[in-house]
């Protein structure tokens, strides 16, 4: 078979769409102004102006939103507040008196904390400062300024150590905008189909207007000619009836194929355009495209590139890749919670010490200023300091939420295996069916040509045969009607043809768009995970 010749419209003398082109009746209703537009053109458009891929591409950037969102749960945090204190307390002793002891401070808390990536440890820096007053005669200081220094550290050493809940929100993040990447590519391969598939059913439809134009216009041929012989007594007036209501048919005929142009015209008109530009819906789409050959298929080489590479069998790996996370964090989280805490705290003591003398509480006899420039200084040193290292350890008794979480995850990663394997059996069957059709639809365009030519034939032999006055008016219109219906199949066939090539070529990279499938944004909320602040180990009430 030669399949050069099956796609090329121009070299099998199908005289209707050169008919098209210069139908008066045609150019009459449609806009003034025309378009020119190849195949080419016509998807550069869709992929630069379709709201629907608009859609799509944002909800990559959505998901790269989500990625950074998640990564901030690494990131440090720095905490301040200032603030200003006051109490009155009952005295503690006789000595004292009976006037409440008051005291007011100024303090001041400033820290950095940040969980780290790798390890699941969490660090914290803080640093305070104070200043108080009291009249309180046992304090040593009047007014009183502190300083203090606390470094700690808290590091996992089974559970939350390989995998914890910000990692592994972090790894889902990372392959939701591969996966939101793969969606758009999808969505642009289903879009480039859809639009292969409008362009060429505009083209169908256009040819289709000048295939019932031609029909009309033989109808009304016979009409004339019937009514001349009618009017000369050589035919019936039923013949002259006959041919008129034949030219009522085939007119509405036209108007049904106009119509449906029109339709497939905005069809088109809807996947490419600007939604900006208000003057393209005005102006007439002219597809300038022609159909051509090709080699057979190689539905061998298109299954394995699809297994391989195809877009939604990507994103259901993906998917897998998530449920193995979730099972390798729950079988995480089911470990006892085993945690190495260190801590070291220094401080610094100065103000205005009041000297004494006698028995206690003393006499105040003097005071000896100490800056806070010496209390920041001995911060740093082990004057005042403490620290701790130890190890704390936790473990749920009997059946506990991270086990459930567990057995749910492993159970959703066999589901997700599963649907897998029966996506890559789809996908076979798509490609076969899809290499199928395009071998039959070839083969159709060679019987409906033949058809076509045989149909031709024929009527011109009912012409000569009515013409020589052989034949009747019923037998020309039953030839013209064959001669019309051969024609439609041709067209028909070519759009069959070009459809499943399109198809063919779009099941290799994507899935089929289901009628009314709506495109969305995907992908979930982004939730914070505040870091905890690592206190280190102390014994409760010891010193």
């Amino acid at each position: 078979m030669n399949r050069n010749r099956t796609f090329n419209i121009a070299s099998i003398g199908f005289l209707p769409i050169v008919i098209a082109l210069a139908s008066p009746v045609w150019a009459q209703e449609r806009p003034a102004s025309s378009l020119p537009l190849t195949l080419e053109d016509a998807v550069r458009r869709a992929v630069e102006h379709n709201p629907d891929l608009a859609i799509v591409r944002l909800g990559v950037d959505v998901e790269a939103a989500r990625l950074s969102g998640t990564r901030g749960a690494f990131a440090p945090l720095f905490s301040t507040a200032l603030g200003r204190t006051g109490t009155a307390a009952a005295p503690i002793s006789t000595l004292l008196g009976t006037e409440p002891v008051t005291s007011g401070e100024w303090f001041s808390l400033t820290g950095v904390r940040q969980r780290l990536r790798r390890g699941g440890g969490t660090w914290s820096v803080n640093w305070e400062a104070s200043r108080t007053s009291t009249n309180d005669p046992l304090r040593s200081f009047d007014p009183a300024l502190g300083s203090g220094l606390l470094l700690a550290f808290s590091q996992p050493l089974l559970r939350d150590r390989k995998i914890d809940t910000p990692r592994h929100d972090y790894e889902i993040a990372q392959r939701g905008q591969q996966t939101s990447e793969l969606r758009f590519r999808e969505s642009v391969a289903q879009t480039v189909a859809a639009v292969k598939l409008a362009y060429w059913t505009l083209k169908a439809a256009v040819a289709n207007v000048t295939v019932q134009q031609r029909s009309l216009e033989l109808a009304q041929d016979l009409v004339r000619e019937n009514r001349a012989r009618v009017q000369i007594g050589q035919a019936p007036p039923v013949d002259l009836t006959q041919a008129e209501a034949e030219v009522a048919t085939r007119r509405e005929n036209l108007i049904r194929a106009e119509t449906t142009a029109k339709d497939a015209e905005d069809h088109l008109r809807r996947l490419i355009m600007d939604p900006s530009d208000g003057d393209f819906w005005s102006v007439r789409l002219d597809p300038t495209a022609e159909p051509a050959g090709g080699p057979p298929p190689d539905v061998d080489r298109a299954l394995a590139g699809a297994l391989a590479g195809r877009y939604d069998l990507a994103r259901a790996r993906q998917d897998f890749a998530d449920a193995d996370s979730n099972v390798a964090l729950y079988t995480n989280q089911k470990m006892p919670d085993v945690r190495f805490e260190a801590s070291y705290r220094g401080g610094g003591l100065g103000g205005s010490q009041l000297l004494r003398t006698g028995a206690f509480p003393g006499t105040i006899v003097g005071r000896a200023d100490r800056g806070f420039a010496d209390t920041i200084g001995q911060s740093f040193t082990n004057d005042f300091s403490n620290w701790s290292v130890g190890l704390t350890m936790s473990y749920p008794i009997g059946e506990s939420y991270e086990k459930a979480n567990l057995a749910k995850a492993q159970v959703e990663r066999q589901q997700v295996a599963y649907r897998i394997e029966s996506l890559r059996l789809q996908i076979v069957e798509a490609i076969r069916q899809a290499g199928r059709q395009v071998q039959s639809t070839s083969q159709r365009v060679d019987a409906a040509r033949a058809g076509e030519a045989l149909a031709e034939q024929r009527l011109q032999d009912e012409r000569r045969r009515f013409d020589a006055g052989l034949s009747t008016t019923f037998l020309v219109t039953q030839a013209q009607r064959d001669l019309l219906q051969a024609e439609v199949n041709l067209l028909q066939a070519m759009l069959d043809h070009q459809s499943s090539l399109v198809t063919f070529e779009a099941v290799q990279v994507a899935s089929p768009a289901a009628p009314g499938d709506a495109i969305g944004i995907r992908g979930s909320a982004i939730v914070a995970i505040p870091t905890q602040t690592p206190r280190g180990l102390f014994r409760s009430g010891g010193q």
